[in-house]
């Protein structure tokens, strides 16, 4: 666990000796006030880029190297490689990735536990982002973000966000982003919060970036394949197979219409919602002067199209491919422009993803391995389960939502919680597909799913009752999603992870690293302290950096 920053620390340790130890970096105020020393120390990089590419499972860059060309093998050739990264939790999903990424912190202390959760003062589902007073905003994330320690120590600093997703840009950003923006899917424009500002504050280079209409070139343009399938066997790549039909190349964007709408709205799930946030971002870096001086500055650019692309095809369709092709392109072409205009040199680039991805359940069967959906069955099982309970306990309605309990309804009917709890887990057991049903307390953090678990639970927001489900096995129906994630198993915790330092001295580390210590590994090397803020003890790293 402590492997990672030590690693890090004992690469930068020549470098600090020759231009300044980090130990000068200015003094931060708690909560985030201004700046007591007066200078940056020497060697510290002007900006991080911090790229984040969505469902980027964590066999991809090694299974498909032979392949890479541009950027993906330029941060494999000239970056610190850890082979063995893992999030270290159970839901892993898009909202509780990107925030690990950004905090250092696990879900049970940033209290993203999920993409959305059950509000129980509310009576209905909370959108992680969710904000009354704004729409989206990172209000629910109960960490720092890296962006957020930067400020602390550099108040002139400049933290910036952007992504398809607006959940992946705004806890990328964090509380203290300058901007952070995503794609608006009925527009092809990139959008923002009130959260940054009115719209009076937009910046005019976004108005006249999605006044260019950049996405136009691709309009009634097939998406088609970079690489013909008859060159893919070697890396086990087979069109998928939807019945009577076999789903390949090439595809149309956009339904049968000529309305944009339609159009825009395809673009999130193809590749070409990639290239057009690449050019966003360096339009972004160029007008906003990013790493124009001395002070670090961050952006963080999260790339959606693989996960949007991986659901609908899954990890081995010849779509997948063509999106990790297309986007070894895009990030040759980000680091390119940022190489001529700020300079490598001058730079920190870390790369890493939110979440892996299964196999498609059904081929892990066809293959004669054990999977599988709920479908029928589990319905079944949980309609039986609703009324098993009224026939015990009496006749109210003991379940806000799956697994959280009403506790209202519970004083009423005088019902036994625990023996509740008992009911539900002796039904739920019974189910198949599930591996168990447990309550939080009865997890035993020996166990190393139960561990995920444990690593994941928030009071107030996790459920009242944990359900693990079995291996490569998916919640929702392939008419929905053919391939997806969120489950403890490594398939989907285990993601790539790189950090570029300014020298490009490449290495490779077989050792075990964790998502967790990819901010506290990027705050020293910034001369930021991350036990500067008060208030907030539950930076996951801090034990990495103070022991060094």
């Amino acid at each position: 666990m402590k492997k990672l920053a030590l690693l890090l620390a004992l690469a930068a340790l020549p470098f600090a000796l020759a231009c300044g130890a980090p130990a000068g970096a200015p003094e931060t105020e708690a909560g985030g006030g201004e700046t007591t020393g007066s200078a940056v120390p020497e060697g510290t990089p002007r900006l991080v880029l911090v790229i984040v590419v969505d469902q980027m499972r964590g066999d991809y860059l090694e299974r498909f190297a032979p392949l890479l060309k541009r950027g993906l093998a330029r941060l494999l050739r000239e970056g610190i490689v850890f082979t063995d990264t893992h999030h270290f939790h159970s839901n892993t999903e898009t909202a509780p990735g990107h925030a690990t990424l950004a905090t250092g912190a696990l879900p049970k202390r940033h209290g993203i536990v999920s993409n959305t959760w059950f509000d129980r003062e509310r009576g209905q589902d909370v959108y992680c982002c969710g904000d009354p007073d704004h729409g989206v905003s990172p209000r629910n994330m109960l960490a720092p973000a890296l962006g957020d320690l930067l400020k602390a120590a550099y108040p002139q600093a400049k933290v910036y966000a952007a992504s398809a997703k607006d959940r992946a840009a705004i806890l990328m950003g964090g509380h203290d982003a300058d901007g952070a923006w995503w794609y608006g899917r009925s527009t092809g424009s990139f959008v923002t919060s009130t959260y940054y500002g009115d719209e009076e504050s937009q910046p005019a280079w976004v108005d006249a970036f999605n006044d260019e209409d950049r996405l136009a070139v691709h309009f009634a343009n097939a998406w088609k394949p970079l690489l013909h399938l008859d060159h893919t066997s070697a890396y086990d790549i087979e069109p998928l197979d939807r019945g009577p039909f076999i789903d390949t190349f090439p595809h149309a964007v956009g339904g049968f219409t000529v309305e944009r709408e339609s159009f825009y709205r395809d673009v999130y799930t193809s590749p070409f919602v990639d290239g057009y946030l690449k050019d966003f971002a360096e339009v972004l870096i160029e007008a906003e002067n990013l790493g124009a001086d001395e002070i670090p500055d961050l952006l963080a650019v999260s790339f959606s199209a693989l996960d949007t692309v991986g659901h609908g095809y899954g990890p081995d369709a010849p779509e997948t491919l063509d999106t990790i092709l297309r986007l070894d392109r895009t990030i040759g072409e980000l680091l390119d422009f940022v190489d001529e205009r700020i300079g490598l040199e001058n730079m920190v680039v870390a790369f890493s993803s939110d979440h892996g991805v299964g196999e498609v359940p059904e081929l892990v069967v066809r293959d004669g391995g054990d999977g599988g959906r709920f479908d029928t069955d589990q319905t079944l099982c949980l309609q039986r389960l609703q009324s098993r309970l009224k026939g015990r306990f009496g006749g109210g309605e003991f379940l806000l939502d799956t697994f959280y309990l009403d506790g209202e309804t519970i004083t009423a009917e005088k019902a036994n919680r625990a023996a509740i709890e008992d009911e539900i887990i002796e039904a739920m057991n019974d189910c198949p597909l599930i591996a168990e049903v447990v309550r939080p307390a009865e997890l035993d953090p020996a166990n190393p799913i139960h561990e995920l678990y444990l690593n994941n639970y928030y009071p107030g927001r996790s459920g009242d009752l944990v359900l693990v489900p079995e291996p490569n096995v998916l919640p929702v129906p392939a008419s929905v999603i053919v391939a997806s994630h969120g489950s403890p198993y490594a398939y989907d915790t285990h993601v790539p992870m790189i950090i570029r330092r300014q020298d490009g001295a490449g290495q490779v580390v077989e050792a075990r690293a964790n998502t967790i210590d990819l901010a506290p590994s990027l705050a020293p090397l910034l001369g930021v302290d991350v036990t500067s803020i008060a208030g907030f003890e539950g930076f996951d790293g801090t034990d990495r950096l103070t022991d060094l």
